[in-house]
């Protein structure tokens, strides 16, 4: 069981330097979306093999709907 919560905290680590790299913001700004958005998403999931995905996903059109970033 451990080694499955290493591997969900390797993935969000993985997923918000991507993010971070490809909006070019620091990931202290993406870390703070991505997490509020896990979070919110894991409280309903019944699977969770997808979060990182879906958290990515929304953290990611949060952060150009905002204008955060100039090159999104």
């Amino acid at each position: 069981m451990m080694e499955s919560v290493s591997r969900i905290q390797d993935d969000d680590a993985r997923a918000v330097a991507a993010l971070s790299e490809k909006l070019q913001l620091p990931e202290r700004e993406v870390v703070e979306i991505y997490k509020i958005e896990f979070d919110r998403l894991a409280e309903q999931a019944r699977i969770p093999n997808f979060l990182s995905v879906l958290a990515m996903r929304n953290t990611k059109s949060i952060l150009r709907s905002s204008g955060t970033s100039s090159r999104c």
